[in-house]
């Protein structure tokens, strides 16, 4: 996974080191689930309505194609089936709608409805990106960046990522960040990278949330900042994202950014437990620093927070990096 982790040392008999230490996994991030066309509003319609949008699209109604394609995409109104959704979308896309070729880029990819074939994905990106479709863009970037359908091209994935960047996709935004703090292949460059985590942080992505986090905290690419970092931190850790909410944890330990709480580091770790590896070892390090008290106290702060919050841990374990 794509992420700054903060990693705290084992306590020793009588006391846990207080120094944060870092390790860094770069990936390439990726959106969360499929970002359907924008302008397709999903919602479930009465049965002459249905009736009347298939009628459309049968007469080549190319948006009432992309909207008939989505519901069996989803399974609204219609029974899910990615094969009549592949349909429909071909359809739409032979009518030039950027946001049909994308989704046949999509499916094409991941084998949903066609046998996957990435080389057709990568040929129905490039059209809609060539059309201006950000979302796109940065899915034919991950293409050329991992050699999918294509050579490794590391050029060319810098040049779409910087494509959907600076049209506005998040995810491209983050990618881009990435690549530039990664430097491989391209020089390294720290401001550029927080310049596109911040873009896309700003846009509450909490991957780049997490990874501005990352950048206050050491002072990479920016004046180091505990306070900020303690912000984007939090922000990524409320939306479900695990290894934001292991940082979290991280900082209340340290009292970073934040005044030193155990308890609340505790439930951090409790709630960030079913996403990220790293909280068992921080859950047994803190128990020796507090009450029975107040770990029970922690675990039920953290399930209230789960218990309020079901679908953000949902989508944080579902969530992939390409």
């Amino acid at each position: 996974m794509f992420s700054r982790l903060l990693t705290l040392p084992k306590a020793s008999v009588s006391l846990m080191l207080a120094v944060l230490a870092l390790r860094t996994v770069p990936a390439v991030c990726q959106q969360t689930g499929v970002q359907l066309p924008l302008r397709t509003q999903v919602s479930a319609l009465e049965g002459s309505e249905m009736s009347g949008l298939l009628k459309r699209a049968e007469d080549s109604d190319r948006l009432a194609q992309l909207d008939v394609a989505s519901r069996y995409f989803l399974g609204v109104d219609v029974p899910q089936d990615y094969k009549k959704a592949a349909m429909w979308f071909e359809r739409a896309a032979g009518q030039e709608l950027a946001e049909a070729k994308f989704m046949m880029g999509f499916l094409y990819e991941h084998g949903k409805g066609v046998q996957r074939d990435y080389p057709r994905a990568l040929e129905y990106y490039r059209a809609a990106a060539n059309q201006g479709y950000a979302i796109a863009a940065n899915n034919l970037a991950s293409l050329y960046f991992h050699g999918l359908g294509t050579p490794k091209n590391i050029g060319a994935a810098l040049k779409w990522y910087q494509f959907s960047a600076e049209h506005g996709d998040a995810t491209g935004q983050c990618n881009l960040a990435t690549l530039y703090f990664i430097g491989k292949d391209i020089p390294k460059d720290y401001h550029e990278a927080a310049r596109w985590f911040r873009a896309a942080a700003e846009q509450g992505f909490p991957l780049a949330e997490n990874d501005l986090a990352f950048l206050y905290f050491t002072g990479e690419g920016l004046v180091q900042d505990y306070g900020e970092a303690f912000k984007w931190m939090q922000r990524a850790a409320e939306q479900g994202y695990a290894p934001a909410q292991i940082n979290l944890g991280d900082l209340y330990v340290e009292g970073k950014g934040v005044s030193l709480d155990y308890v609340t580091a505790y439930m951090w770790y409790t709630v960030g437990s079913g996403g990220d590896p790293r909280a068992s070892n921080r859950i047994k390090n803190l128990s020796r620093l507090i009450t029975s008290k107040q770990r029970l106290e922690a675990q039920n702060r953290a399930q209230s927070w789960l218990s309020f919050h079901p679908n953000l841990r949902a989508a944080d374990e579902n969530r992939e990096l390409k």
